[in-house]
């Protein structure tokens, strides 16, 4: 039989994807969601996440514990928030 393992999962998610495409066009749009997923991917590792896997503007991740999962989701909207 397996073991059991406790784990936290972040569902992290770009919202209003939509207006940028509207607003900025295609291929402005996938950059900053590229640097959107960078962001979250950057903040999941800094905070001991593994990123599970990418889905258009949505990122999965599992932690170790709640806290860790906690932690980088306020790195996220600090880092999204104030990044130019």
């Amino acid at each position: 039989m397996g073991t059991d393992v406790e784990l936290a999962v972040l569902f992290s998610d770009v919202v209003g994807s939509t207006r940028i495409y509207e607003a900025l066009g295609d291929q402005r749009a996938r950059e900053v969601i590229a640097i959107c997923l960078d962001l979250m991917q950057g903040a999941t590792e800094a905070h001991k996440g593994t990123v599970i896997k990418t889905i258009g503007d949505e990122v999965m991740a599992t932690f170790p514990t709640a806290d860790d999962a906690m932690n980088a989701a306020a790195q996220i909207q600090r880092s999204i928030s104030t990044h130019s």
